[in-house]
C-alpha cells in the first residue's frame, strides 16, 4: 500500500488497540521499521496523541481522545450531518455541550464554499425549536456516567416533597426541551421517570454500598420511554369537545389514545399509572369545560378538591 492508504490505515489499527509495537505495525504495513518510525512520527504530527512507553514490553499507546480517519461524505449527507448536529444548539444543557460545537465549528470550516452557502440558506429556512428552558442541570453528566458505567447514585429529588433517594440509572432521554432519567429506585423498589432539572444533590456510590438490584445488562432507555407502570394503573376515560380533542393531540402519550367522533368530538380510553394523578389533574383541569374526567374516580375526586380551593381563592371578599 501507498503512503496516503498506509497512514489511513494505521489510524484506524492504533484506535483499534490499546497497546503495539512499532515493529508489530511494520510486520503488518510490509514496511521497514524506519519506515514506521517516520509514519507514527506523521500521525503524532496529524493529532493522534501517542504514547511511548520504553523498555522490555513496552511500545506505544494512544491517549484517551482519539482521531478518527478521514471519511468522505457526498454533498447530500454532509448537509444531513451537519443539521443532525445543529438540531442540538439550541439545547441550553447538554451532557456533552462543548465537543458538539467543537465538532460543528470542524465540520464547517472544511465544506467547500458552495456547500457552505447552501447550509447557511437552509438555516435561514429550517430551524430545530427547542423550548428555551432555563432549568439549571447540573448533575445531568453524573446521571448519564452512572448509566453509561451503571453504578448507583444517591439523589435529592425536588418534586411534591423534596426526599433522598438511592436510584440505579438506565438512560437518559429528551422531550420538549426537558430532560429525563428512567432508573430503578430503591425507596419505591421499582422504576420510575426522574425530571433531571429536579435532582438537587447527587452522589456516586459503590455497588458493595447498596441492596443488590438485579439489573440485565441489555436493559436501555427506548422500551421506557413515555412507559407506565403496568402494577398500579388505573382506567382513564375522558369526553373531549373538538377543542379539547385538538389540545390533547399535542401530548404525546393522550394523542394516540383518543378516538374522534364525526362531529370532531372525542374520547380518550386508555391505563394511566397512579404516579401520573398529578400531572392529570393539572392538565385536564388546565382544559376546563373542553374535557370532561368519566373515570377513574379517584381522578374526578382530586379535580372537584382543586376546583374548591380555587374557588376558595378567588371568592370575592
Amino acid at each position: 500500500m501507498n503512503k496516503a492508504q498506509r497512514l489511513v490505515h494505521l489510524i484506524m489499527v492504533v484506535n483499534e488497540r490499546k497497546t503495539f509495537t512499532i515493529q508489530e505495525l511494520a510486520d503488518e504495513c510490509g514496511v521497514s521499521r524506519r519506515t514506521m518510525i517516520r509514519d507514527l512520527m506523521e500521525l503524532s504530527e496529524l493529532g493522534v496523541p501517542l504514547y511511548s512507553q520504553p523498555g522490555p514490553g513496552g511500545g506505544y499507546r494512544v491517549l484517551q481522545d482519539k482521531l478518527l480517519p478521514p471519511i468522505q461524505f457526498t454533498e447530500h449527507e454532509a448537509t444531513a450531518l451537519f443539521l443532525a448536529g445543529q438540531s442540538l444548539k439550541n439545547y441550553r444543557h447538554l451532557p456533552f455541550d462543548n465537543e458538539v460545537n467543537s465538532a460543528l465549528h470542524k465540520f464547517y470550516h472544511y465544506l467547500p464554499n458552495e456547500l457552505k452557502q447552501k447550509i447557511d440558506h437552509m438555516q435561514q429556512k429550517l430551524v430545530f425549536w427547542i423550548p428555551p428552558h432555563q432549568l439549571e442541570l447540573p448533575h445531568l453528566k453524573g446521571l448519564l456516567d452512572a448509566a453509561l458505567d451503571p453504578h448507583p447514585v444517591r439523589i435529592t429529588y425536588e418534586a411534591a416533597q423534596r426526599k433522598e433517594r438511592t436510584i440505579h440509572p438506565i438512560g437518559l432521554y429528551t422531550m420538549n426541551g426537558l430532560w429525563y432519567c428512567q432508573a430503578y429506585c430503591e425507596l419505591a423498589q421499582n422504576h420510575r421517570v426522574f425530571r433531571v432539572d429536579r435532582v438537587q444533590e447527587l452522589t456516586v456510590l459503590q455497588q458493595q454500598d447498596v441492596d443488590e438490584i438485579k439489573l440485565t445488562e441489555e436493559e436501555n432507555i427506548r422500551p421506557w420511554i413515555m412507559r407506565m407502570d403496568e402494577t398500579d394503573t388505573l382506567e382513564l376515560e375522558v369526553e373531549l369537545t373538538p377543542e379539547g380533542v385538538r389540545r390533547c393531540q399535542s401530548q404525546l402519550w393522550l394523542s394516540s389514545s383518543i378516538d374522534i367522533c364525526t362531529d370532531g368530538s372525542g374520547v380518550i380510553q386508555r391505563t394511566i399509572s397512579s404516579s401520573y394523578m398529578s400531572w392529570a389533574v393539572h392538565f385536564f383541569l388546565g382544559l376546563g369545560v373542553e374535557a370532561n374526567v368519566r373515570q377513574p374516580t379517584e381522578l374526578r375526586s382530586l379535580i372537584h378538591q382543586k376546583l374548591h380551593q380555587l374557588l376558595e381563592l378567588y371568592k370575592t371578599s
